[in-house]
Parts: structure tokens; C-alpha cells; sequence
């Protein structure tokens, strides 16, 4: 059964910003990209490496250490170097301004 938990205000996070956060004991990375809130796990498919300070453009973030590019909106790679996506999560704008996430 998922549950619903409380992050960060959206107020503090800016366009193209991540920042990262752990809940569960999950590395998860919530960014925002084009006015939009996304959460992914803060784990590269390709070599492991944490995507955190990774340069978002659009809706894809790429991996700081090895440039693999992901889709926010579904955890898609693009290019050759891994195909396994990134695990995505929910994220809704509370009553209260407040970022929400749902995890499985």
C-alpha cells in the first residue's frame, strides 16, 4: 500500500534545481523542471553514481558523472549507454505549499 509523505516547500526549489532527500531509507532526487515537480531515484542506471547536481534542460536530467540523460516525466534513458529507466515517484503540491510524494 503506497504512503503519502511530506518533503521540502515548494517555494524552496527553483527551476532546474534538485535536491535531494531520503525517505524510507530511499535516495530519492526531487527536481523541477519547466514548472514542474518530479521524483526520481537518486541512483544512475548506468554506473551507480548519484544524479544529485546533475544539469537538468527540459524535462531530462543528466548524470553528472557520465553525461546518460533521463526523462523525468517517466525515468527513460536516452542513448546507449544503459537501457534500464529510473524509478519515478508521484509528486503533488499540497493545500499547505508543501511537495508530497508517494511511495510504494
Amino acid at each position: 500500500m503506497p504512503t503519502t509523505d511530506t518533503l521540502i516547500p515548494a517555494t524552496n526549489i527553483t527551476d532546474s534545481q534538485t535536491v535531494p532527500v531520503t525517505l524510507n531509507g530511499k535516495n530519492i532526487l526531487i527536481c523541477k523542471a519547466n514548472g514542474d515537480f518530479y521524483a526520481v531515484d537518486n541512483m544512475c542506471t548506468h554506473q551507480r553514481a548519484e544524479l544529485t547536481g546533475g544539469r537538468i534542460r527540459n524535462c531530462f536530467l543528466a548524470c553528472p558523472l557520465h553525461g546518460v540523460r533521463f526523462d523525468l516525466r517517466t525515468g527513460k534513458p536516452m542513448g546507449e549507454l544503459t537501457r534500464v529507466p529510473l524509478k519515478t515517484y508521484d509528486v503533488r503540491l499540497a493545500d499547505n505549499g508543501n511537495l508530497q510524494i508517494e511511495l510504494d
